[in-house]
């Protein structure tokens, strides 16, 4: 911040950078676990203050997630090899998830994380960011599509980790959605 912002400014975005710090932090690394995930944040934000008074205030967090869903995706094409994602990786994201002292519990974590972390990419951020409260509108800024199709990829997010995972009973209820009374 520089003594030429003004005090609106500089309150509006200090707001902003608090209530959404974490959750964008958690989607990054949920996104990317092998990447440097705070490092593409951080530079978000950055890009976020510099450009604050241009961004729409109701368009902010899904152009900051999609600013860091960019700068994951840059770094990613940066490396000769993407690192492997496992549960190792996700595991050591202390910023997703506290170890839960039930084994059974922490190893069906790890393995949604993974899931999660195998989808491709419009199916990955469609489901974090449903996760984090993002509107059906947000969401579909963030990926450039229409709204049908961000509940279209949730949906099918969803059954694929189920399937993954073997959750058979959400597997059993996705077919029946959107299909009207049955």
């Amino acid at each position: 911040m520089t003594p030429g912002d003004s005090d609106d400014h500089a309150a509006s975005f200090s707001d902003f950078y608090h209530r959404e710090r974490t959750r964008l932090f958690r989607f990054a690394a949920v996104m990317s676990p092998h990447l440097d995930h705070e490092s593409a944040v951080q530079e978000a934000f950055v890009s976020a203050w510099r450009n604050w008074p241009a961004i729409n205030p109701r368009a902010r967090r899904a152009w900051l997630a999609k600013t860091t869903r960019n700068l994951l995706v840059d770094q990613s094409r940066r490396l000769e090899r993407p690192g492997e994602v496992t549960d190792e990786v996700i595991a050591r994201s202390h910023l997703l998830v506290q170890r839960h002292r039930e084994a059974e519990t922490w190893h069906e974590l790890n393995s949604t994380l993974a899931a999660i972390a195998r989808l491709p990419d419009q199916l990955r951020t469609a489901l974090v960011l449903r996760f984090w409260d993002f509107s059906d509108d947000e969401i579909a800024d963030v990926l450039g599509c229409r709204r049908d199709s961000v509940r279209r990829y949730v949906s099918e997010a969803r059954a694929r980790v189920s399937a993954e995972v073997g959750n058979v009973e959400r597997r059993a209820r996705a077919p029946r959605r959107g299909k009207g009374t049955e």
